[in-house]
């Protein structure tokens, strides 16, 4: 009779772990502008920089590019700063997607927000013929 009350405390343990680790989707305009935003100190390292080019499933160009120490800030003010480039942008609605006030503007999708981490994501894709091919550049950001 012990064994079944350690295995029932077992399970149920298991299952308020579960459920206290459920991955909540981001979904908030407000909540992903003050994620990013901070103060107007926070300072986002660039960790990574990958440039893809794929011909419908086979990959032709996958750069990593090894950048010089460069960070990047997302102010208050809503400008994004990195070097001496101060561009506006802005979040939708939903969160998932942040524009760049560029010509053209550049529209990338926030991939995933960590603690600590977030990731974009810019794809664009160009049918000739058959063939698709997509050219996506992925940022990650890490405190």
């Amino acid at each position: 009779m012990s064994k079944i009350k350690f295995v029932l405390l077992g399970l149920v343990c298991i299952g308020i772990v579960g459920y206290a680790c459920k991955k909540e989707p981001v979904n908030s305009q407000l909540f992903v502008e003050r994620y990013l935003t901070g103060t107007d100190f926070t300072r986002w390292p660039i960790q990574s920089y990958v440039r893809l080019e794929l011909k419908n499933t086979d990959t032709l160009v996958k750069d990593s590019i090894d950048l010089p120490v460069d960070t990047a800030v997302f102010n208050t003010n809503l400008k994004f700063i990195k070097g001496v480039d101060t561009i506006g942008f802005s979040i939708d609605e939903t969160g998932d997607h942040i524009t760049f006030s560029t010509q053209p503007d550049s529209t990338w999708i926030i991939e995933y927000l960590r603690p600590s981490t977030f990731k974009l994501v810019h794809e664009r894709k160009e049918t000739i013929g058959t063939e698709v091919t997509t050219y996506k550049i992925e940022q990650v950001f890490k405190k």
